[in-house]
C-alpha cells in the first residue's frame, strides 16, 4: 500500500479535528492556527454577533488529563485581565467531550512578521509587551514560551501575548486546594465541574515574594 502524500494527511487531520459546534452559540469559520495542544478557529458568536477566536482541543488529545491542562489554560488566561493579554470569553465542552475556550479575536500581524521602524517605535512596543508580562508575574504566572511568535501587534499598535499553554503558576492558597508549586489534580474534566482549582499568587502587603514560590522550578506543562 503506497503512503499517502503529506497533503493528503494534512487533509484528513484537518477533517477529524474540526469540531462540531452544535449545541454551542457559535459558528464556524476558518482555521487560524494549528498547535500541539489545540486549534485556534476564527468563529461568529451568534449571541452577540461578533467574531471571537476559538481554541478547541485536538480529537487525539480529547482524555481527561489534556482537558484539564486546557481549562486550567483558560482560567489562567481568564484571571489575568489586562489589555496586553487576550481575554477569554467563555469556556465549555464540544458534544464528543472536547473541551474549548472562546477568546477575543486579534486581528493583526505576529511581531516577527512586523516591519521595525525607529528605535522610539521599538521601544514603545517592547514597553508594552513588559508592561503585559509584569503583570502576570504580579499575578504568579509566568508565560514559559515568551518568543515573538507569540506576540500580536493589533492595527492600532496594541500589542498582545498570546498563547499560554505552557504557564507556570507559581504559589496557590491552601483554600483552594492546590500545593505549593501550584500543581492540580483533577477528577473531572467537564466544565463547572470542581478540577483542582489553579493556584494563585499570593504577595504580602509589602510586596513579598512567597518563599515556597521562589523555590519552586519550573517544568514542562503544568507540573
Amino acid at each position: 500500500m503506497r503512503p499517502l502524500a503529506d497533503a493528503a494527511v494534512g487533509r484528513l487531520r484537518h477533517l477529524v479535528d474540526e469540531p462540531d459546534l452544535d449545541g454551542t452559540p457559535y459558528r464556524l469559520g476558518r482555521e487560524i492556527a494549528r498547535g500541539g495542544m489545540g486549534v485556534v478557529y476564527e468563529a461568529v458568536d451568534e449571541r452577540l454577533d461578533r467574531k471571537v477566536a476559538l481554541k478547541v482541543l485536538h480529537v487525539a488529545l480529547a482524555g481527561p488529563e489534556h482537558a484539564a491542562r486546557m481549562v486550567r489554560e483558560a482560567r489562567v488566561v481568564a484571571r489575568l485581565e489586562h489589555p496586553g493579554i487576550v481575554p477569554i470569553h467563555d469556556v465549555g465542552t464540544l458534544a464528543d467531550g472536547r473541551v474549548f475556550y472562546a477568546m477575543k479575536l486579534v486581528e493583526g500581524r505576529r511581531l516577527d512578521q512586523v516591519p521595525l521602524g525607529s528605535i522610539p517605535e521599538v521601544l514603545r512596543l517592547f514597553e508594552k509587551l513588559c508592561e503585559a508580562v509584569a503583570f502576570a508575574h504580579d499575578r504568579g504566572v509566568v508565560h514559559r514560551d515568551l518568543k515573538p511568535a507569540n506576540v500580536m501587534v493589533g492595527a492600532f499598535g496594541e500589542v498582545l501575548v498570546m498563547d499560554w499553554g505552557l504557564a507556570k503558576l507559581l504559589a496557590a492558597p491552601e483554600s483552594e486546594g492546590g500545593t505549593e508549586t501550584g500543581t492540580g489534580t483533577a477528577t473531572d474534566t467537564r466544565v463547572g465541574t470542581v478540577m483542582g482549582t489553579p493556584a494563585t499568587w499570593r504577595r504580602s502587603r509589602r510586596g513579598a515574594r512567597s518563599t515556597a514560590s521562589a523555590r519552586a522550578p519550573t517544568s514542562t506543562g503544568w507540573e
